[in-house]
């Protein structure tokens, strides 16, 4: 244990010194493996067979339909819709924000995408409400965690491609769970809005508004429900439905919204591109440290401790969120999944977990990461975007945090929030 807790010192020293995840990851797993004497052309077979798989084609279709949306200014109406739906309740803006979140992680399925997107927008237009500004990045930042969770998300691609639990099933079983987290984050706002005791006019409710807004939202409100109904009755793949979010965001960006242009293309395939290599240069690099762990049998360990020395499911659970939180607070949430997705599924049926539930849950868990410091990008993007120093958001973060852990209460539970849709839908 003294050599695994001599590797993370030495990753969290690159982490600190400026080095990107996956730089650090890749130069720490190399380092290790190197003198453990292992063979560096072996290294090299094992990094590029670690991203060599047709499931993971599934992240850059997803990415490239998300920086389509984008330019086509899906995300305008979006927020012209949430605005109409829930922005006259109190809390305004911020049940807006958690509305979209919810919406356009049906769409992207990137917390990244959702922080820099929606952030952009709703940070700047709350701030000139009147609302403060750490209120307005924990709102975004926590919300971003829906996009991770609803699907279609690349999180649950990634913990599937590591699992071969099928992404189907894990996409309808993160459905309920991501909406219920939704209700839970606008419960926050409302909250939050009466404790602040702000008096910030807010949209009327306006049925024939509603309306309006729907119609002229419904090119993008389709999305989402073409990509899943498309998933769930089995007429595409779960890769084919990134080809699908594509194909659709194409016809909707030049034919309904007429905002995207063919000058655009250029740039967004340089942007998914930059940001997919960035993704698989993180699995990479997570896959060759986790091999150094492997040969240290330190999720082996994990798993022992988990299973025969705790031994209760409930202890279980709340060691993993420990762990995870703890390590989310140095490492992407993508990073983690990588390393550990193969040992919570074996805790998962050495516990009699059933491998949706289980999966979806871990999955769910691993995105608070996102919202902790120092490395947290969702709460980095948010706060970048609000030019906020990110300890000042920490402290209005933690009930977005609660949120979190309350769901996974109730779906560990009441396993039928997770199991019901995938097993009404698959059998």
């Amino acid at each position: 244990m003294l050599t695994v807790f001599l590797i993370f010192i030495v990753l969290l020293a690159f982490i600190f010194l400026g080095f990107p995840i996956f730089m650090s990851l890749l130069i720490t797993g190399i380092l290790f493996l190197t003198l453990g004497g292992n063979s560096l052309g072996l290294t090299v077979i094992k990094m590029f067979g670690s991203a060599n798989s047709l499931s993971l084609l599934a992240i850059p279709y997803f990415v490239i339909a998300g920086n389509i949306i984008m330019k086509a200014r899906i995300t305008d109406k979006l927020v012209n819709f949430a605005d109409a739906a829930v922005g006259w309740l109190p809390g305004g803006l911020g049940h807006v924000n958690v509305l979209t979140s919810m919406i356009f992680g049906g769409i992207q399925g990137s917390g990244c995408a959702d922080a820099a997107a929606i952030g952009g927008m709703l940070i700047p237009a709350m701030e000139k409400q009147g609302y403060d500004k750490d209120y307005s990045v924990a709102v975004t930042a926590g919300s971003s965690m829906l996009s991770p969770i609803i699907p279609p998300s690349i999180a649950m691609i990634l913990y599937s491609y590591y699992t071969e639990v099928p992404v189907g099933r894990l996409f309808m079983g993160a459905l309920v769970p991501g909406i219920l987290l939704g209700i839970l984050q606008m419960g926050v706002v409302y909250l939050e809005y009466r404790v602040r005791k702000y008096d910030i006019p807010r949209t009327c409710f306006s049925l024939k508004n509603l309306l309006i807004t729907a119609w002229h939202s419904l090119g993008a409100l389709m999305m989402p429900l073409i990509i899943l109904s498309g998933i769930c009755f089995g007429i595409v793949t779960p890769t084919e439905s990134g080809v699908l979010a594509i194909l659709y965001g194409l016809l909707y960006g030049f034919c309904i919204s007429k905002t995207l242009k063919w000058s655009d293309i250029p740039g967004i395939l340089i942007d998914s591109a930059v940001t997919t290599s960035v993704v698989y240069m993180t699995i990479v690099g997570a896959g060759v440290l986790s091999n150094v762990l492997v040969r240290l049998h330190f999720q082996a360990e994990v798993q022992n401790f988990a299973v025969n020395t705790l031994g209760s499911p409930v202890l279980a659970v709340l060691f993993l969120i420990v762990v995870f939180m703890i390590l989310g607070m140095f490492l992407d949430p993508t990073v983690i999944i990588a390393m550990f997705a193969a040992t919570v599924l074996a805790i998962g049926n050495s516990l009699g977990f059933d491998p949706i539930q289980f999966g979806v849950l871990m999955v769910i868990i691993m995105q608070l990461g996102a919202i902790t410091p120092p490395v947290g990008t969702f709460l980095f993007i948010s706060c970048g975007v609000a030019k906020l120093p990110m300890e000042k958001a920490v402290k209005p973060l933690l009930p977005y945090i609660a949120t979190v852990i309350i769901v996974v209460a109730l779906a560990f539970a009441f396993p039928q929030l997770v199991t019901w849709l995938p097993g009404l839908i698959y059998g």
